[in-house]
């Protein structure tokens, strides 16, 4: 009798241990199933919806013009840089007069309406006798910003003293790296290396009655310094790089101007997924081979996609995926649809499970651009035979995408390698309405789409990325650096494929790209912990908001009264308060993000803020 209940008891346990195997399995294929069919998880995070945006404006500056700008198109620099200027001053809603020194009309002579002039060129000299009208308005009470590298002449050697220059030579300094002050900008008190740094700033000795925000990295060489000079204020920006990947270091320099300094900035991180989900590309398999011994799609989804996984877990990001139906190069108007389904079902409804957001890439990579375009460059692509065959391929990527994901909501579109026709362009505007924004390139460069944020005249919404991979060079990281500085956004995209390819760092390997990629989102960590990470089609909604709201300015000695127009339900300010720190406010509420800069939250059309005098 116990030999059987020995035997019993032995069953029993060998159920038990197959039956937990049993459950086990079920609970594994379910959660898979979940994931397959689309449940949509709850994840903590931003969603920024579209608003409505007819009659309104797009970043237009309001209240009296109280900034003027110098340029001089006599002077190559200056007429070089003159664009970026208004750009700049554009983008942070600064009403300005131009003057330009070749063809004078007249502003000069009426300094009086002017809180604040931008000199934008090298040479001071053009200026005559209206220099010293320029010094005695500071010395009334006006702020002046130099705001590029300044000619050594005898007309310097007159207004140096009031500059803060206490000696300068004809020869300039290297700058090939730059270091603000860790309370000056995000991300400061750290090094940024200027890629291909060149002689450009001026040498020269400063009073100790100045005070530098920004030098070269062993301190030899300011850059950016402010003197107070009598009731007024200069500020020179010692810095010749006047290109939209250092945009930031001039705003920043100008919001030293006056009392204090109020723009509209964006708020948003995002990060995009480009060919994400896509069937496996062929190519170069040699890295991933000799560093994990495995085939392209192995590596897809058990070391690439789990790596990229956990990175998003770590620093609470939102990805937006691309996708791509096929990779066949066919441009005709017979398109085969793919059938091949089952990697975009599990890929996507895992981005989607997590918080994520998937837009269009393309039916397959080739870009929108029609038969009578011609290629800048040869970058492998063909043209669409006919513009009803680019018509279609829209159709089918449509079509494919809403039968995978039906409830998924698909407003982004990215062109391949951001390249998009003028008749492209024309077609995602006119006959796509899901289609809500455009997210190319920031940069130029042959064929490529380049892009400012802001809304369209056809109300597409233009969200640039700024950069890309996982290389991260020294200009993508200064260009980063700058740009959180100006707009305070962050947009970075990646290729699942960036391994098959040498020009996008494959030999380095996938552990060195991730690293500096986890290293990169580590540095936005913290260099703005309040920044929102949102999906790319939330980051729309906060390019749309920030596009549409303009800000007029009151101050007395105790109280700041900030009037928006173009308000819906929130939007954010970047505040620097050079005189006093920020008290009470009503209407919104303020973050002091790094010295005397502040986040300010937008919750009604009209802001109070009580400062604090120092």
């Amino acid at each position: 009798m116990s030999i059987f209940k020995k035997r019993s008891k032995q069953n029993n346990h060998r159920f038990y241990i197959t039956l937990r195997v049993f459950v086990g399995f079920c609970a594994f294929f379910i959660l898979l199933l979940l994931e397959r069919i689309g449940i949509i998880y709850e994840y903590p995070h931003p969603v920024i919806n579209l608003v409505s945006t007819e009659g309104a404006s797009n970043k237009e500056a309001i209240g009296d013009t109280t900034c003027l700008l110098i340029i001089d198109t006599n002077n190559e620099t200056s007429r070089a840089d003159m664009k970026e200027f208004e750009q700049i001053l554009k983008d942070m809603r600064i009403a300005y007069d131009l003057e330009d020194l070749a063809k004078q009309k007249g502003y000069l002579e009426d300094l009086g309406k002017y809180k604040t002039i931008v000199f934008a060129s090298t040479d001071v000299a053009v200026m005559g006798n209206t220099l010293l009208n320029l010094v005695d308005w500071v010395a009334d009470g006006g702020s002046m910003l130099f705001a590029l590298p300044l000619q050594k002449t005898n007309e310097l050697n007159v207004i140096g003293p009031n500059i803060g220059i206490t000696e300068s030579g004809y020869e300039y300094s290297m700058v090939d790296t730059f270091l603000p002050d860790k309370d000056f900008m995000l991300g400061g008190g750290q090094v940024y290396n200027i890629q291909d740094g060149y002689e450009s700033s001026l040498t020269v000795g400063l009073s100790d009655q100045c005070k530098v925000y920004a030098t070269t990295a062993d301190g030899s060489v300011p850059i950016i310094w402010e003197k107070d000079y009598k009731d007024g204020k200069f500020v020179v920006c010692n810095f010749a790089y006047c290109q939209k990947a250092y945009r930031g270091v001039y705003a920043a320099a100008y919001s030293l101007l006056g009392d204090s300094c109020v723009y509209p900035v964006i708020n948003g991180s995002t990060y995009y997924l480009d060919d994400f989900p896509s069937p496996v590309p062929q190519g170069d398999g040699t890295y991933i081979e000799r560093d994990y011994h495995m085939q392209t799609a192995d590596f897809y989804s058990s070391v690439w996609w789990p790596d990229m996984l956990t990175l998003a877990e770590k620093h609470n990001i939102q990805y937006t995926g691309l996708i791509i139906e096929t990779y066949e190069d066919n441009t005709s108007e017979k398109l085969k649809p793919n059938l091949s389904t089952a990697d975009f079902y599990y890929y996507g409804n895992m981005l989607l499970n997590r918080g994520g957001a998937l837009g269009y890439h393309g039916y397959n990579h080739q870009p929108l651009c029609g038969p009578n375009y011609t290629y800048e460059e040869d970058h492998g692509y063909k043209v669409w035979e006919t513009f009803g065959a680019m018509n279609g391929a829209m159709d089918e990527l449509e079509r494919f995408s809403k039968s995978i994901f039906s409830g998924a909501e698909f407003t982004v579109y990215v062109p391949p390698s951001n390249i998009l026709s003028t008749e492209g362009r024309y077609m995602l505007g006119h006959d796509y309405p899901d289609i809500r924004c455009i997210a190319s390139t920031y940069f130029e460069g042959n064929d490529a789409y380049t892009q400012e944020f802001e809304v369209a005249e056809d109300g597409i919404i233009e969200t640039p990325r700024i950069i890309s991979g996982g290389i991260l060079d020294d200009y993508m990281k200064f260009s980063a650096f700058s740009e959180l500085n100006f707009h305070f956004v962050n947009s970075h995209f990646i290729h699942p494929d960036d391994l098959l390819d040498a020009d996008r760092g494959a030999a380095l390997g996938w552990e060195k790209l991730k690293g500096n990629l986890s290293n990169y989102m580590t540095w936005l960590d913290e260099s703005a912990p309040d920044i929102r990470h949102v999906t790319g089609n939330s980051m729309a909604g906060a390019v749309q908001r920030y596009s549409m709201i303009s800000c007029e300015k009151e101050e007395d000695d105790n109280k700041m009264i900030l009037d928006f127009k173009g308000f819906t339900d929130e939007a954010y300010c970047f505040i620097r308060l050079n005189n006093g720190k920020a008290g009470e406010v009503t209407g919104g509420s303020i973050k002091n993000l790094v010295g005397n800069l502040y986040l300010l939250k937008i919750n009604n059309d009209k802001v109070t803020i009580t400062i604090d005098q120092k």
